[in-house]
């Protein structure tokens, strides 16, 4: 005591020292309270350390032990990242006419329904300004592109379109770079070069409020674009197919067709398209979920890309492969000829030709250039019965048909190239002569696609050798060579290029100024009203072609009236050198005398 007071402390100094606001009032509290008892206090002291304590390890826990990860989700409510997303790489033809491209554009993400929703400008600058409350944070709004396709239904199959990955695609491996609400490339070249086409997403870290609104950006991490592809296709020329075939169906009663445009000496696609179309930019708003749900559920397929993957009877366009079969074998030359009789019997069954069916009408001795010029089912009945089934079916495979020809798009077909074994298989039953006669002029059971078409059209244009198809600009490559002597092709060319002559059954060319080549095909499908598929086929100029194509319209009538004057009207267009002043000619049904000259 003595030394406190010599330090200038009173008696209850200390007491104030250590407890603020002490008073003899408050220990006469705890005193009454708890009574003189010394262990009744000493409770109070180790109970009031034990909670001290133990607040003491519950900071320490926070702080210490759990530190990081505390202040890793105090950064996640006020710094957030907001997804810059890659612009899609643009689609140009081959001219450099823009196919497809982007807009600017913002998503909406909502991370609880897992779903994304494009919105507009106005409504992407309100909620970065005002977000509403206990609505979407900042970062749910995210900078994207949407894809416009400048041409719409005409290049809908071979461009294709983009749209919302799905649940399923997103479980694939080659997806695992993709989130939900990501627009990828469902079909046509948008799905065949997804990874060119795609880019890297980039991202800027933002500072948020408690609200979620933006404060202030940190950094941001540019979007590299995707890469630009070019096309070898001709829009120009694709938007004249697109003319003529519109307005072909409906005056022949067809729902449906498909045509094909190639340089034979590149395999370069010039045009490709598929009626009935869609038009691709409904998917890329998806917007009206109604009118997407109709293109899937129409009984017309308009989804159906039918120049790859639509297989049909080829009818006497399959004549091409015919004689290949019969001069490759050896059993037929070109002076080999075969009698006319309008009907060929094989027991008690009977084969005709068109022209006896139609008009009563016999040709004579047929030999190859003019059973090709007149489609003359008599010669090819024979020739198929003289090679065989096999053979046949040989050489149909030597041309890639029953295959694909692997064109750079998805979907392709294998159509189908009937044998005993696939016979005996599917119906349970052996394969009968009959049958033979009939695939020998691409009828029964036979089926291609209008890309093996105009495959085994480009194999003569060519000269014998059939490039591998494809619609982005690259190297050409043969697909199939040396399977036949020039002079047995040069046979078949010249054949062919007696059809569009006075005389063939191509009869809207036979007043074209550019000499061209070409096979008309009218295939019976089985049906109930006797509508038959047009067929036709051909190349020009005949002697140096530049351009291949193959036109099919589903139960349209015959080829040469329905299908010849939309690839005789591209040909002009694409070989004139005034493209601007051409005259246009319409649809005009065959006269009785014209028909009597083509299938």
């Amino acid at each position: 005591m003595r030394k406190s007071k010599s330090l200038g402390y009173g008696e209850d100094d200390w007491k104030d020292t250590l407890l603020p606001n002490f008073s003899q009032s408050l220990v006469r509290q705890l005193t009454d309270r708890f009574g003189q008892s010394p262990w009744r206090l000493s409770c109070l002291y180790i109970l009031s350390l034990v909670l001290f304590f133990i607040i003491f390890l519950r900071l320490f826990h926070l702080q210490i032990v759990e530190g990081k990860g505390n202040r890793e989700l105090a950064d996640s409510n006020r710094i957030q990242i907001k997804i810059i997303h890659a612009p899609r790489g643009v689609i140009f033809d081959r001219n450099g006419k823009v196919l497809a491209a982007n807009s600017p554009a913002f998503r909406m993400y909502n991370a609880d329904s897992k779903k994304a929703r494009l919105i507009s400008r106005e409504e992407a600058l309100a909620l970065e300004v005002n977000p509403p409350a206990g609505g979407p944070q900042a970062a749910n709004l995210e900078v994207d592109n949407v894809r416009s396709y400048l041409m719409g239904e005409k290049t809908a199959h071979l461009v294709g379109y983009v749209g919302e990955i799905s649940e399923a695609q997103l479980k694939d491996t080659q997806y695992k770079n993709y989130r939900q609400g990501d627009r990828i490339g469902q079909s046509g070249i948008e799905a065949e070069y997804e990874k060119l086409l795609k880019g890297t997403d980039g991202g800027e870290i933002i500072e948020v409020d408690s609200l979620g609104k933006k404060l202030r950006s940190l950094r941001t991490n540019p979007p590299i674009p995707g890469q630009n592809i070019y096309l070898t296709m001709d829009a120009d020329l694709q938007d004249k197919i697109y003319q003529r075939l519109v307005a072909t169906l409906p005056k022949v009663g067809s729902c449906c067709g498909a045509a094909l445009a190639m340089d034979p000496n590149t395999g370069a696609i010039l045009a490709l398209l598929s009626l009935p179309a869609f038009d691709p930019n409904i998917f890329t708003n998806s917007v009206d979920e109604s009118a997407i749900s109709q293109i899937f559920s129409r009984s017309d397929s308009p989804i159906l890309n039918r120049a790859v993957a639509g297989t049909y009877p080829p009818g006497s366009t399959f004549k091409i492969v015919t004689s290949l079969a019969g001069l490759g074998s050896g059993k037929i030359t070109a002076q080999t000829s075969f009698e006319d009789t309008g009907v060929l019997y094989l027991g008690t069954f009977k084969f005709t030709n068109w022209y006896f069916n139609q008009y009563g009408r016999v040709e004579g001795a047929v030999n190859l250039l003019k059973a090709l010029q007149r489609s003359n089912d008599i010669y090819f009945y024979q020739v198929g019965r003289t090679v065989g089934e096999d053979t046949l079916v040989d050489w149909g495979r030597k041309l890639r048909l029953g295959t694909k020809l692997d064109i750079d798009l998805p979907g392709e077909e294998t159509g189908l190239l009937p044998t005993d074994a696939w016979k005996r298989e599917t119906f349970g039953e052996g394969w009968y002569p009959g049958d033979t006669l009939h695939m020998a002029i691409g009828q029964g059971f036979v089926l291609t696609t209008p890309l093996q078409i105009l495959g085994e059209t480009a194999f003569i244009a060519a000269d014998g050798t059939l490039y591998k198809p494809h619609i982005l600009k690259a190297a050409p490559k043969i697909l199939v060579s040396n399977i036949a002597s020039a002079d047995k092709i040069k046979l078949i060319k010249e054949g062919l290029k007696l059809v569009p002559k006075q005389g063939g059954t191509a009869w809207p060319f036979f007043t074209f100024p550019i000499p061209t080549a070409g096979k008309t095909g009218t295939a019976e499908f089985g049906d109930p009203k006797d509508r038959t598929h047009a067929w036709y086929t051909g190349f020009a100029p005949a002697d140096e072609p530049k351009i291949v194509m193959t036109i099919l319209v589903e139960g349209g009538g015959e080829g040469s009236s329905v299908a010849s004057p939309i690839v005789k009207e591209a040909f002009r267009w694409y070989l004139s050198p005034d493209k601007n002043n051409l005259i246009k000619d319409i649809y005009v049904p065959a006269s009785e005398s014209a028909r009597t000259l083509g299938e």
